[in-house]
């Protein structure tokens, strides 16, 4: 198989986080992420380091309105917009100001924005790494739903994002029920995934790092900060990345992972029982629902 998806290649590039309290949302990320802060010009502010962006604005506690995708070259976005009108898709102006013009953003069944476009010039440079600190690269984002049907046919047969990873959960009349869905937009395992909840919300996002001793230098840096850990470390099984999770003020998950497994064009979609093994190959898991 090779792959086809007029989105392939594209990267997450940052995310929006909103609170009631901006300013001690911002302080944290800027300190357990080591990041540089920057006031911008619509009252946000934007957190950056190596390969890393973050938007931080106001508005609900632990709410994510859009996660923002980058393309390679114009070209690429132009035909990816291209696919979409040509689907029906209603395109909206893009809400973020660190991509150039032609970027745009579509909304998903849970009302949460997808943001497409190339970055801005303006707001390159000014992510140097601090002395001495490990990488911690954007990698993926996570939301819940309640309705993963109408989101995987969104995500996949309008978006283009490729299935890699189905969990499912045994019932007790004998069928089974698809709990999560890992997708990627690149080799790399997953840039985007949902999980099976209650309700539409945010679940977490990701900062890829090189190698186990990054996780240790993150999670001591995290020490210093008497900032607990959350959940981990563990390895998950979809991804079989290294994983530790933190919980920032308003209750929202950020992971450091290393060593995401990349994928091949042919492998087929595989599935995973709906456990904590899955979820967690060395111990406790997360489980949603």
């Amino acid at each position: 198989m090779t792959i086809a998806s007029p989105l392939w290649g594209a990267e997450l590039d940052h995310i929006r986080l909103d609170s009631a309290d901006p300013a001690r949302l911002a302080a944290f990320y800027r300190d357990a992420f080591t990041f540089r802060e920057q006031p911008l010009a619509d009252g946000t502010a934007l957190l950056r380091g190596p390969g890393r962006r973050l938007i931080v604005g106001r508005g609900g506690d632990g709410s994510q309105p859009y996660s923002a995708f980058r393309f390679t070259d114009a070209a690429r976005l132009d035909a990816y917009k291209a696919h979409l009108t040509a689907q029906g898709i209603n395109l909206m102006p893009a809400p973020t100001p660190l991509f150039s013009d032609g970027a745009f953003a579509v909304a998903d069944p849970d009302g949460r924005q997808m943001v497409f476009g190339l970055r801005d010039a303006a707001y390159e440079g000014g992510d140097s790494a601090a002395p001495g600190h490990p990488p911690g690269r954007l990698q993926h984002v996570v939301v819940a739903t309640a309705d993963l049907a109408a989101m995987m046919a969104f995500y996949e047969d309008a978006l283009g994002f490729v299935p890699t990873d189905h969990v499912l959960r045994d019932d007790d009349g004998g069928g089974q029920t698809l709990t999560a869905v890992f997708y990627r937009s690149t080799p790399e395992h997953h840039s985007f995934a949902m999980f099976l909840s209650d309700a539409a919300r945010p679940d977490h996002h990701a900062y890829e790092v090189s190698c186990w001793n990054d996780i240790r230098d993150w999670a001591d840096h995290m020490a210093t900060l008497e900032f607990k850990l959350w959940w981990g470390p563990g390895r998950h099984g979809p991804g079989n990345n290294l994983f530790f999770m933190v919980e920032d003020p308003d209750g929202y998950k950020v992971e450091i992972s290393a060593e995401l497994e990349n994928m091949a064009d042919d492998d087929p979609v595989r599935q995973w029982p709906h456990n904590e093994r899955s979820l967690n190959l060395w111990g406790p898991g997360w489980m949603r629902v």
